[in-house]
C-alpha cells in the first residue's frame, strides 16, 4: 500500500511537470525583462560585516579590501558603476577598519583621478585620523585639496600634518616646504601633479593597478594640453578663451585630446578642468 502510494505521488509530479512544460512551450518565447547594461556589484553593510565575521571588524575590512582590489574595472563602458562600487566599497571599509593601509591607498589613486575626488577625501579623513603615525594621509589629503578643490588653506594645514615629528621625521622639511609653495601659489600645479601621478604607477606592483594609473596619467596630460594651448591662444591673440571650440578654429590645436576614461573634460569659469562622475548616493561630504 505504501509502495502503491509512493508510485502514485510520483506519476502525479510526473504528469504535473509535463502539463507545465507543455503550457510553457504552448506560449512561446516570453519577452524577458531588458537587462541592464551594467550590473552593479553589492557592497554589504558595516554592521551587516562584522556579525557575518564573528565580530571581527579587521577581518571584515581586510577581505573586503581584497574584494574591491581583485575586482578593479575600467572599461569605459562599465565606468560608472565600477566608480559607484568602489565608492561603496573603500567607504565600508574605512567605517570597518580606517587604518587600512591598502584601502586608503588604492582609494586615493582610484577614486580622485576617476571623477570622485570628494568620495576620495572622505576616506583620507578617516586614514589620516586613525594613521596618527603615517604621513601620506595628511599628504595625500593635502595634496588633493589644493589639486581639485584649489583650497591652498586646507593643503597646508594637511601637510603641516603630515611634517609632525610623530609622522615624518625625515620628510618634514619637504612635506612643509610644498605645503609654503601651495599656499604662495608657486606650485607648478599640472606639471606636479602629473609627476605625483607618475610616482604612484611606478611604487605600484599591481598590473591591473599599474593599467589604470596609466590611464589616470594618460587623462591629466590631456588636462594639460587642453591649459598649455589656452594659454598659447590667449597669449597669441590677447583676449581670454570664451570657448574652447576657438582653439581649433585657430588652429592651436588638430583636434581636443580623448579622456581614456571617457568622462572628459568641462571648461568652467575660463578654465579646463577634470569632469567629476555624478554617482548616485555618494554627493559631496566635505
Amino acid at each position: 500500500m505504501t509502495i502503491a502510494r509512493g508510485r502514485g505521488g510520483l506519476v502525479a509530479a510526473m504528469v504535473g511537470f509535463l502539463a507545465f512544460a507543455l503550457l510553457t512551450v504552448a506560449r512561446g518565447p516570453s519577452a524577458s525583462a531588458p537587462q541592464s547594461k551594467v550590473a552593479d556589484r553589492v557592497v554589504v553593510a558595516a554592521p551587516v560585516q562584522i556579525l557575518l565575521y564573528g565580530g571581527d571588524r579587521f577581518l571584515a575590512a581586510n577581505f573586503e579590501t581584497i574584494r574591491a582590489m581583485a575586482t578593479l574595472d575600467d572599461d569605459p563602458a562599465t565606468v560608472a558603476a565600477s566608480a559607484s562600487f568602489q565608492v561603496r566599497v573603500h567607504r565600508v571599509v574605512a567605517e570597518l577598519n580606517p587604518c587600512q593601509e591598502d584601502n586608503y591607498y588604492v582609494a586615493n589613486a582610484m577614486l580622485p583621478w576617476g571623477g570622485a575626488p570628494s568620495e576620495g577625501l572622505e576616506v583620507l579623513r578617516g586614514a589620516m585620523a586613525c594613521r596618527q603615525w603615517d604621513e601620506f594621509p595628511p599628504f595625500f589629503y593635502g595634496f588633493n585639496q589644493w589639486f581639485f578643490n584649489r583650497d591652498a588653506k586646507e593643503a597646508r594645514r594637511a601637510l603641516e600634518m603630515a611634517a609632525g615629528r610623530a609622522r615624518s621625521p625625515q620628510n618634514a622639511a619637504t612635506m612643509r616646504r610644498v605645503g609654503i609653495m601651495i599656499e604662495a601659489g608657486e606650485y607648478a600645479d599640472d606639471r606636479a601633479a602629473l609627476a605625483f601621478l607618475e610616482r604612484e604607477r611606478e611604487q605600484a606592483v599591481d598590473d591591473k593597478l599599474i593599467e589604470m594609473l596609466d590611464k589616470r596619467v594618460m587623462r591629466l596630460q590631456g588636462l594639460i594640453v587642453l591649459r598649455e594651448a589656452q594659454a598659447q591662444y590667449e597669449a597669441t591673440t590677447g583676449r581670454p578663451l570664451i570657448n574652447p571650440q576657438a582653439l581649433l578654429d585657430s588652429g592651436v590645436l588638430a583636434v581636443l585630446p580623448q579622456d581614456p576614461l571617457r568622462l572628459g573634460y568641462e571648461f568652467v569659469d575660463g578654465r579646463f578642468r577634470l569632469r567629476e562622475m555624478k554617482i548616485p548616493g555618494a554627493e559631496r561630504r566635505q
